[in-house]
């Protein structure tokens, strides 16, 4: 019965048909044994956990790749056919490495389940048998009777039955920053947004205000926190560096199966040894595949969360730091991401003039001025509530103290710098704090007395304070005491009554206004007035409250306060709002300078999304706006078609908002989601990198990231993103860098060994002298070496001045496009000249006729030039479109660094007899390194040249 029930629309239903449908009823709640019973059923009112791999799984998945296969292959065939056990032994020590980084950075299992059922309330105080009792959270079953109080989290999913003030934070899990009033009202739609449903509770969620009783309808895996944890139960999909990278090796592996094929088959139809051949394959192989590069990708990613990590971004999962110099979209939630998620006044009015020097002090309290921090004595200027000539502003003196008095939230610490209560509360104590109005001493010279609370029927809060010998009277006080009709001419104030509330609640209860500083009878024309400025207010998505007061002689009846709640004097209004944060506003031009697009999607009102959007830039005058039940009647299809031209959604569910990451990523972008609640954590593990919110995320928005910014701020996006780029940029350097090396080193070995005995006979050589130009081990110290090192070293080159107005890539864009691919092919092949030339015109060249020596030695010479090719080519790769003979090719002084290390290297492998005996080298005279070192330059240069005609070219074209 109970999973017939998990996807009823609850909050259609009336109580007494919940009652019915759960088998339950609201006056004794469940028996023992039908909870009992239930439970067995439903199961725990918890989270299923996903099973993690084990330790053992994660280390053999490593192993999971075609390249993978390969080495393997290469290192038993060397090992255990040929006997190339020096050779074996690397290629197994290389496999190691890069599998236990992989191990490493995988073993740390995904969280956000486990955070998620973190949220749960420990305890649940539910009526069983007619009685009440505190029982695990994790006991209540669909069905049982609970009461909430102010404070408590919600233990499950729940209809309301009867509540007082009851309000319920929902940021977390809507987005929305106010709270949200509950009540047992009836509600007839059906598809409407968790945000509006007033007469449902969430699992999660937080009552802040009141009391009240409620009935659970859904538990565990049935509550929207459970249908949010099944979302980011999502399978875990590739970077698009990942993807490429594995697409580029699967592609180079049956490339050099196919040419060590081809040369294996082309020896032993020449009478090769089979022994020999297989040598050759292996070599073959090892040259095709660039070993160092999972290496090098895996430590250029590090050193980039290191540095991004002082720039108050922390990476989680290290393949996200590439992903991120492609972002081509942003997501961005509204609450707490692009605003500061709590309530700040933006304007005051009192009688019909907004008052101006508030806004001033607000910019400059927002600037940082510490003369206009709070309650400091130097807002003393605006403490008198003085108008611009000089007179005392009495209506805005009456409304700030109303909007301080009138309130329940007070101050958290000694120092006052922290306000605690309700947001809206909270920025009336804050807009007191400006001008240096401390609530502690107000109270203390007019001490509350009586109170009737806001509820959502009065829609408005009223407080009566004593007024004692200390406070300061407004110097119209008499004025006001003789215009107030309910009162003759010897009335005495005793006290002072405040009303807060919905504009058109205190609008009812008004019979005067403060105008022109004086007191007089509110008219019809003032009405519509005010009514005007209220709507002007709530169309720039304000949060407006009325404010209204009058003296009186004694205390109401509390029995009985509508027969004092009127004839109030209008003092004002304030409009209010969740203000953007001041920084996002030079991030969102940044962003659009770097071609970056800013998408709005929020569980916010439409209204207050389109408010925020404009006064950010994000929302242009042709852009659309998007909620929820707009976005329902779309197909998949129509999304993906229409999403570019919408820059906010609004009132949007957690699925929506995965399903909007998933429309743009149809489109080729890559997408970044950024996030702190519940609601964001399925958008976030969707997107191709997830940005959670350090100080105001959830653990769930946390866990389910690819990387936290712990200081909250928007801003840090685009360092973070500029950093991305920058690493982006150079891993494209270091990639093709390596892969125009391998390229060069499988031309060496194709054409001498394919086509060697021709050319040898050409140049009038005995094609005796043929012999294998690079051995197995020879290629592994180049590729993880001297190309390991200098590629590294671009892993870390200097950013490119014109990084951040660059065009965001797209999905599609690969590192290895068609023409990138040509440009590896031709270097490739230019690079192999001068190797070439050492192999096929060294014997005439040294005139030596030691075959056994003449090996060595032409070993050490084709091996040398080489390298030393390959080094002084990654100077070509140094900038984008530039060659090397520009200013600033030297400043990346690693890079330096590293060639002149390798340089080392190579010759201590050539004049060390220990190393010399691994590498089969020997030591070559200065006649020998002077065409060594002429044959490796030439082709640097000659690369260089078609490079600065190439981009002579593209500089014409623009």
């Amino acid at each position: 019965m109970v999973d017939e029930l998990n996807n009823f629309a609850w909050h259609t239903k009336e109580i007494k048909d919940i009652e019915s449908l759960l088998q339950t009823n609201t006056s004794n709640g469940l028996s023992v044994e039908e909870s009992e019973e239930r439970l067995k059923t439903s199961g725990f009112n918890e989270l299923e956990e996903k099973k993690g791999r084990s330790p053992f799984k994660i280390f053999i998945s490593q192993f999971n790749d075609f390249m993978i296969w390969i080495l393997i292959a290469a290192a038993v065939i060397s090992g255990i056919i040929i006997r190339e056990v020096t050779d074996a032994i690397v290629i197994l020590i290389i496999l190691i490495i890069n599998s236990v980084m992989g191990f490493m950075q995988e073993f740390r299992a995904e969280k956000a389940l486990q955070a998620l059922k973190e949220l749960a309330a420990p305890t649940a105080l539910v009526i069983r048998d007619g009685k009440e009792g505190q029982i695990n959270s994790k006991l209540l079953v669909p069905g049982d009777f609970i009461k909430l109080g102010s404070g408590d989290l919600v233990p499950a999913d729940c209809r309301v039955i009867s509540g007082i003030n009851l309000e319920a934070n929902e940021s977390m899990l809507t987005g929305e920053a106010l709270s949200v009033e509950k009540s047992n009202i009836n509600i007839d739609k059906a598809g409407i947004p968790l945000g509006d449903r007033k007469n449902m509770l969430f699992s999660g969620t937080t009552i802040v205000k009141g009391r009240g009783m409620a009935l659970v309808v859904g538990t565990g895996k049935n509550t929207e926190i459970g249908k949010i944890a099944s979302l980011v139960q999502g399978k875990e999909e590739q970077t698009p560096l990942q993807r490429e990278l594995k697409s580029v090796g699967k592609k180079i592996g049956i490339i050099c199966l196919a040419v060590s094929a081809v040369v294996f088959a082309s020896g032993l139809l020449k009478g090769n040894p089979f022994p020999e051949m297989f040598l050759v394959a292996v070599a073959l192989a090892v040259a095709s595949i660039p070993e160092g590069l999972p290496a090098i990708v895996t430590i250029s990613l590090a050193l980039g969360v290191q540095r991004m990590a002082k720039n108050n971004a922390i990476v989680r999962k290290l393949s996200s730091v590439e992903t991120l110099g492609g972002v081509s979209v942003i997501c961005t939630d509204k609450t707490g991401t692009l605003t500061q998620n709590k309530m700040e006044v933006r304007k005051v009015i009192t009688g019909f003039d907004e008052v101006s020097d508030y806004e001033k002090l607000l910019k400059l309290k927002n600037k940082g001025d510490e003369k206009i921090s709070p309650l400091n004595e130097n807002n003393r200027v605006n403490n008198n509530f003085q108008l611009q000539n000089g007179k005392e502003n009495t209506a805005l003196k009456f409304l700030i103290e109303n909007a301080v008095l009138c309130n329940d939230a007070y101050y958290a610490n000694k120092d006052r710098s922290k306000i605690s209560g309700d947001p809206t509360e909270a920025a009336l104590i804050e807009l007191g704090s400006l001008y240096s109005l401390d609530k502690n001493s107000l109270e203390f010279l007019l001490p509350r007395e009586f109170e009737e609370p806001f509820d959502s029927i009065r829609k408005m809060m009223t407080t009566v304070h004593k007024i004692s010998e200390d406070y300061f009277y407004s110097k119209n006080l008499d004025n006001i005491s003789q215009n107030n009709t309910q009162e003759n001419n010897t009335f005495v104030p005793n006290y002072i009554m405040f009303s807060k509330g919905a504009p058109e609640a205190i609008m009812k209860k008004c019979n005067k206004i403060i105008k022109n500083n004086t007191v007089q009878n509110l008219s019809a024309e003032d009405r519509a007035r005010i009514s005007e400025i209220n709507t002007s207010l709530a169309a720039s998505a304000m949060r407006n409250l009325a404010f209204a007061f009058k003296y009186v002689g004694q205390l109401p009846d509390t029995k009985n306060i509508g027969s004092v709640e009127n004839e109030l004097i209008f003092s004002g209004l304030v409009g209010m709002i969740d203000p953007p944060r001041p920084e996002v506003f030079d991030a969102v031009a940044k962003c659009k300078a770097a071609d970056i697009n800013i998408i709005m999607v929020t569980g916010d009102h439409k209204l207050t999304a389109k408010a925020i959007g404009e006064e950010l830039g994000i929302l242009k005058p042709n852009d659309r706006i998007m909620d929820e039940e707009e976005l329902s009647l779309l197909s998949e299809e129509e999304l993906q078609n229409q999403i570019e031209s919408i820059k906010v959604f609004a009132r949007v569910s957690p699925e929506h908002k995965v399903a909007i990451v998933d429309a743009l990523k149809k489109n080729d972008h890559i997408v970044a989601m950024t996030g702190d609640g519940i609601n964001d954590a399925p958008s976030l593990k969707k997107a191709d990198i997830g940005l959670a919110m350090g100080i105001t995320g959830t653990d769930v928005s946390k866990e389910a990231s690819d990387m936290i910014l712990t200081d909250d701020n928007f801003a840090t996006i685009i360092k973070a993103i500029k950093e991305g780029r920058v690493i982006y940029d150079n891993l494209k350097k270091f990639i093709l860098f390596l892969l125009s090396c391998n390229i060069s080193e499988v031309l060496l070995m194709f054409i001498a060994i394919v086509l060697g005995s021709y050319i040898f006979k050409l140049a009038g050589i005995d094609p005796q002298l043929i012999y294998i130009p690079l051995l197995p081990v020879q290629i592994l110290w180049m590729n993880l070496i001297t190309d390991g090192l200098p590629a590294l070293a671009l892993g870390v080159n200097p950013s490119e001045k014109n990084i951040m107005e660059r065009k965001a890539t797209k999905r599609r864009d690969q590192i290895l496009s068609k023409k990138r691919l040509g440009m590896v092919l031709w270097q490739g092949l230019v690079l192999t000249i001068g190797a070439l030339f050492m192999y096929f015109i060294g014997p005439r060249l040294f005139n030596t006729h030691s075959l056994l020596h003449d090996k060595d030695v032409f070993h050490t010479c084709v091996f040398t030039t080489l390298v030393l090719t390959q080094l002084f080519h990654s100077y070509n790769f140094r900038f984008e479109d530039k060659g090397i003979f520009r200013k600033g090719i030297f400043e990346n002084k690693i890079l330096n660094l590293s060639i002149l290390g390798s340089i080392l290297l190579q010759v201590a492998l050539i004049y060390v007899p220990f190393l010399q005996r691994i590498f089969s080298t020997t030591s070559l005279n200065a006649y020998q390194w002077l065409m060594v070192l002429v044959s490796s330059i030439v082709p640097v240069i000659l690369i260089n040249l078609i490079n600065e005609i190439m981009y002579y070219v593209k500089r014409r074209e623009r």
